[in-house]
């Protein structure tokens, strides 16, 4: 009989700390949008614009990680990626004043670019190759984790985002604590090793190019939905809470990333990538046809379930096409996928300023069904 692996402590830390990171601010931004709105008497447009701003803090992450992590380890990175999340929702919890706010703001921006991919490398350098696939998306599946929480803590605390935020914060810092104890230092003996000129070449193969036009595309469309979905729900339904019931349908949905590892396995990588593309798209655009609220939580649930299985995807296609180094490689994608996470928002902010919101999510259907051109090409399917 096989022994069955246990969960390694990284699968939990790497979910607590996606969590709070990708669910608390990432996504809790777009949750907060109105109340952010309310409280600091910003337009639409400025709260896209600085949305889009934190996204390139994202992309200085993600390049942090290409540049550091083979020479210091994924440990650091990771450390300063909660350490970062944790203090920026502190700040923006206290604070009355926008500036020091999107100030704040751009300082969790960082956190997923240090985290995602260094989460990736630490599993990659340190557990069992047969239980490397489980463990990611088990920590990609923190993000949806964290969205049903503060959605959840959300509705019983009657939408005060300050304690909402800060009490984010205080769980960010225990995260950080319980890391600091537990998250491995790079091996004395690692084979990750720096990397060269001669390992990014070619960097434009018929592998590579599809990785990065499918991250480019879902960075643009996810960015802007997650930044305006819960306003337009909010807007349109007077319902207590709506955009907080929202963004609960959609992290229930999103627990589905747990199941994108055991997809691949029973369909390949293609077939499961397909299907995902059909029902993201569909997500978005179903927004266009009508705005009632059964077909507002159908986009909500489909959205959730088909963003967290692609963001599972990633990972895991990328250690394929960059065996050498996994992170490094990862983090290429991030870079990709930010460029079109900073465009998305501020793009979709200006177009807000002469349409409205059931155009928008067409266009984003209509983009997001562009990954269909964007199939994976491996060197074995898997």
């Amino acid at each position: 009989m096989t022994k069955r692996e246990g969960i390694p402590p990284i699968s939990m830390i790497g979910l607590l700390a996606l969590m709070i990171i990708f669910g608390w601010f990432r996504y809790g931004y777009g949750l907060l949008f109105s109340e952010f709105k309310n409280e600091f008497g910003l337009s639409t447009s400025m709260l896209g614009v600085i949305s889009s701003l934190t996204f390139v803090t994202f992309l200085v992450g993600a390049l942090t990680v290409v540049l550091f992590v083979s020479r210091f380890g994924s440990r650091h990175v990771i450390m300063a990626g909660i350490m970062t999340a944790s203090t920026g929702l502190l700040i923006a919890s206290l604070t009355g004043s926008w500036i020091i706010f999107a100030a704040a703001c751009l300082l969790a921006g960082f956190s997923p670019g240090l985290t995602w991919s260094s989460f990736s490398q630490s599993v990659h350098e340190h557990l069992p190759e047969n239980i490397q696939k489980r463990t990611l998306a088990v920590i990609s599946t923190g993000s949806t984790v964290g969205l049903i929480i503060i959605s959840t803590i959300y509705l019983f605390l009657d939408g005060n985002w300050r304690l909402v935020w800060g009490g984010g914060a205080v769980m960010g810092y225990l995260i950080y604590w319980w890391a600091y104890k537990e998250v491995p230092f790079k091996k004395e003996n690692s084979s990750v090793k720096r990397i060269r000129i001669t390992d990014l070449q070619p960097l434009f193969t018929k592998y590579t190019k599809p990785f990065y036009a499918a991250s480019f595309l879902f960075g643009f469309t996810e960015s802007t939905y997650w930044t305006y979905s819960a306003d337009f729900v909010q807007d349109n339904f007077s319902i207590a809470n709506s955009n907080a019931i929202f963004f609960l349908i959609t992290g229930v949905g999103g627990l589905a990333g747990l199941l994108g590892g055991e997809l691949i396995s029973r369909w390949g990588m293609r077939w499961s990538f397909t299907m995902t593309i059909v029902l993201y798209s569909l997500s978005m655009s179903v927004l266009f046809l009508s705005q009632g609220w059964l077909l507002v939580c159908f986009s909500g649930l489909t959205f959730g379930i088909s963003f967290m299985l692609y963001a599972a995807y990633l990972p895991i296609w990328s250690a394929k096409v960059f065996p050498k180094f996994p992170a490094q490689g990862f983090s290429i994608c991030i870079i990709v996928l930010n460029i079109g996470a900073i465009l998305g928002p501020a793009v979709f902010g200006w177009i807000l300023a002469y349409a409205t919101y059931s155009l928008i999510f067409l266009l984003l259907g209509i983009i997001g069904l562009l990954k269909m051109f964007t199939l994976p090409v491996l060197r074995n399917e898997f």
